[in-house]
């Protein structure tokens, strides 16, 4: 399929405060474009990363396991590390897991979970192991608008390589084993009318981390790429005020 503009990689100059904006599984940069403008907007500099395999074609994300996406967010953590003093990493979904994976593994100054999967929904999801021999690829549900609109828009894959979801579940099982080993501010913000991660996974990241200073946002009324969703400018404002911080 072909994808918009939107779906590339970004960056935008600014300060000598960077962002690392990680996508989710299946997404692009653009779904994490508009807070990467806002934040530019308020001076900071600004690199929305595209992880291996993502914004181009699903035959690429097939060949992609969880160490090229664990790759693509450690390369631009270390891009903005040397052109910025301080470095906060914030993502969505599979981006959030990374952005905790960041902060349990390097000296991250500040790390924002949107959405972040420790616990999902998904019954097919422990038997895609199984699956991938008979079936490659699985169609997301005709009837999830978010995904219509994803695709629509052109910054999003309307089908699963069903091959990458147990890629998927390992990031998550590595990432969840070393929660405690994050100590840098942590905000995790969870919409409420997630129909792909279960609820407790915000409490789960939440408990899990040793950081001191924490912060959970429960978003009332939106769906799980809730970074395009209604409730966007809170999202906004919740990470310029929690970054913002000493």
């Amino acid at each position: 399929m072909g994808l918009s503009e939107d779906a590339k990689a970004f960056f935008f100059k600014g300060n000598n405060e960077g962002c690392l904006l990680i996508h989710g599984f299946t997404g692009s940069a653009g779904h994490m474009r508009p807070l990467g403008e806002y934040l530019n907007n308020k001076g900071y500099t600004v690199f929305g990363v595209l992880l291996k395999g993502h914004g181009t074609s699903v035959e690429d994300m097939e060949s992609t396991s969880y160490h090229d996406w664990i790759k693509s967010a450690v390369d631009g953590y270390e891009m903005l590390k040397r052109q910025c003093d301080r470095v906060y990493v914030m993502g969505l979904s599979m981006g959030g897991i990374l952005s905790l994976y960041l902060a349990e593994k390097y000296n991250v100054d500040k790390v924002i979970s949107i959405a972040s999967p420790i616990k999902i929904h998904d019954p097919l999801a422990k038997w895609t192991p199984l699956l991938k021999y008979f079936k490659r690829f699985n169609k997301w549900s005709s009837s999830n608008p978010e995904k219509k609109e994803s695709t629509k828009e052109g910054i999003g894959y309307n089908i699963i390589p069903l091959k990458c979801v147990p890629e998927l579940l390992k990031v998550i099982k590595v990432t969840r084993k070393s929660l405690n080993d994050i100590k840098c501010p942590l905000l995790v913000i969870q919409p409420k009318l997630d129909k792909y991660v279960k609820l407790v996974s915000s409490s789960i990241i939440y408990n899990g981390a040793s950081s001191t200073q924490k912060k959970q946002l429960w978003l009332n009324n939106s769906p799980h790429g809730c970074t395009l969703g209604p409730e966007k400018e809170l999202i906004h404002y919740s990470v310029f005020e929690f970054i913002k911080l000493p």
